[in-house]
């Protein structure tokens, strides 16, 4: 049996930029950027294949004369084929050379040529915006919108996004980019670090709203939390479990929430992008759940749209479309204007956001809080969970030490407990320092809404003042005290943090940026400690494969990453070395079961 392969994490994409300066970096810096250049796809700009965008107002007096409907349902699909392609064979191309098939313009064929070297214009936060451009317009016309017409939309919203006060154009010049770089040679290191931190916010925006995530994955998140038995600190008042908690809350049972889900996912699978609420469910209760909570009308969807414009830029605000993934069509019909936010809807962290949603309208403040509390400390759980999984197949840990046996192992005075990690993980000299907290991006953050000092702000608070200096604590009380009273001093340590999958996503700039702010808190340690990193729960179940079906052990791949030249996040690492990224076992046992409970047979 061949492994299973999670997909790729597309982070934003936009010009090809010419190869910086790298004095004073490593040898392996150079191969290394350019390989990562050139296997990140460029979004295709106006001036690229030789015309001019459309502006906005051109845009929509456009879509005032076209069957908007119509396009709609295009759009839709077109992102449909983009979620299951980036989910399971990653090749693109084809859904690109479809839509320009029929089209004829004589700047067709420079469009054809981008798309050959590896190129886009129809990634997810372009078509998205095309959706809601279309579902804002005015239009009672009957004409399809041509093919040439739909290519020349998507780039001119493509071009729009992309442009960048720094240049004149979409297409900068050579000079244009040498002044830029000389810019950024007179900067002092802390404007320097003002323009990563901006960098960082729109990056992680782009990277939130961009990626897919497989069924495989959501279903095994989906099982893990709603299933488990509450973390032991969890207020009793929630019941013994969480889907017991989302069935006193909404009034549905978490089998019947999930197994529309699967329906939902299995349409999708078959090229569907329209569904009956009666092939999604034969319970009442959830058809009429699904139609109040997840669907809105063209005149609802119009309402929080003006609403988005309202609080700011609209390239990267996804949470109308992700808390309302389905266009309600009348009679019962549903159009699914993104397939991987309608199957998250489902199986992922909106259905957590239900829950407090339905304490909120019963005004019970208590369970809001206490189920909130609930996320956090399940959360930790099935760190933990995978963590010992890891731990259990590694040849190289000797054990996994949890937070509450640390501080008994440390604590020197009566009442005054250590600051320590969740968990290290002891392997020989290695000592892999974990911590798992609860911290999604904000909204603001997350919908590229904020700005770099906002970014920075947050990253202080939770890491640089936070995570970073408990880190530091547990590295001097295993220098100091080490374990069983013998001290470590020549200890080697992996520090990393742990967040949920919608914190920040990593990439080579947050490996950067995590790099210089640990540099003052880990000074004493330096030649001892790798660079801190932070993991999403995804990129720790990336590890969990990696070590279930890669050669090697787990703790060696850890520190051959760690200890690399460039700061490469683990995928750009695995990228780099032409690893696959394979799905963990648990996580294909555990989708499994969530299939058989639901009486699935796949």
């Amino acid at each position: 049996m061949g492994i299973e392969l999670a997909g790729h994490q597309q982070t934003n994409t936009g010009y090809t930029i010419p190869m910086p300066d790298l004095t004073g970096l490593p040898p392996e810096a150079g191969p290394v950027l350019d390989l990562m250049q050139q296997n990140q796809p460029m979004v295709i700009v106006a001036g690229t294949v030789g015309i001019t965008a459309l502006s906005e107002d051109e845009r929509r007096a456009l879509l005032a004369e076209i069957d908007v409907a119509d396009a709609l349902a295009r759009a839709a699909d077109i992102q449909a084929q983009w979620d299951v392609a980036s989910t399971t064979h990653w090749n693109l191309k084809p859904l690109h050379l479809d839509l320009l098939l029929p089209a004829s313009d004589d700047w067709m064929p420079a469009v054809r040529a981008e798309v050959n070297k590896g190129n886009i214009f129809a990634a997810p936060q372009v078509m998205v915006q095309f959706m809601r451009e279309l579902l804002e317009a005015d239009s009672t016309a009957s004409r399809k919108l041509a093919a040439d017409e739909l290519v020349r939309l998507l780039i001119s919203i493509a071009t729009e996004q992309q442009l960048n006060a720094e240049f004149k154009s979409d297409t900068p010049t050579p000079a244009e980019f040498r002044a830029l770089d000389e810019k950024y040679k007179a900067m002092t290191p802390e404007v320097l670090q003002s323009v990563l931190h901006q960098a960082l916010h729109d990056q992680s925006a782009a990277a939130l709203f961009n990626t897919p995530r497989k069924i495989e994955c959501l279903k095994a998140d989906a099982f893990d939390f709603w299933y488990s038995p509450w973390a032991a600190r969890v207020h009793d008042s929630l019941g013994a479990a969480p889907a017991e908690t989302f069935k006193d809350a909404t009034g549905i049972a978490i089998d019947d929430f999930l197994r529309a889900g699967v329906a939902v996912a299995k349409a999708i699978g078959a090229g569907q992008t329209v569904v009956s609420l009666n092939d999604l469910t034969d319970d009442e209760r959830m058809r009429s759940y699904i139609a109040e909570n997840m669907a809105l009308d063209l005149s609802g969807y119009r309402e929080q749209l003006a609403a988005d414009r309202a609080r700011g830029d609209v390239k990267l605000q996804r949470y109308t479309f992700t808390r309302y993934p389905f266009l309600d069509l009348g009679d019962g019909n549903l159009l699914i204007l993104r397939a991987n936010w309608a199957t998250e809807r489902f199986f992922g962290d909106p259905a957590q956001l239900d829950v407090m949603a339905a304490f909120t309208s019963e005004g019970d403040k208590t369970s809001v809080k206490r189920f909130n509390e609930g996320i956090k400390y399940q959360f930790e759980d099935i760190v933990g969970g995978t963590l010992a999984r890891i731990a259990t197949r590694s040849a190289r840990v000797d054990a996994l030490v949890a937070e509450p046996e640390l501080e008994a192992q440390w604590t020197e005075k009566k009442g005054q407990k250590p600051s320590v990690c969740d968990w290290v993980l002891r392997a020989g000299p290695v000592a892999i320092l974990v911590d798992a907290t609860h911290h999604p991006l904000n909204a603001k953050l997350a919908q590229g809404l904020g700005d770099g000092e906002t970014y920075d702000a947050d990253a202080d608070k939770i890491l640089t003042d936070g995570k970073f200096k408990q880190f530091a604590s547990v590295m001097r009380l295993v220098r100091r005290l080490g374990w069983s009273g013998q001290p470590q001093p020549d200890a080697i340590f992996i520090p990393f943090v742990v967040v949920p999958n919608s914190g920040t996503p990593s990439s080579m700039l947050t490996e950067l940026d995590y790099g210089l702010r640990a540099q003052h808190v880990f000074a004493e340690f330096q030649g001892r400690v790798a660079r801190p990193t932070v993991l999403r729960l995804q990129d720790l179940q990336l590890l969990e494969g990696i070590g279930d079906h890669l050669p090697g052990d787990v703790v060696t791949f850890l520190y051959a990453w760690r200890k690399f030249p460039m700061p490469l996040s683990m995928q750009e690492f695995l990228e780099v070395h032409g690893q696959p990224r394979p799905v963990s076992k648990h996580i294909l046992r555990i989708a499994a079961a969530l299939d058989r409970r639901l009486g699935e047979n796949s």
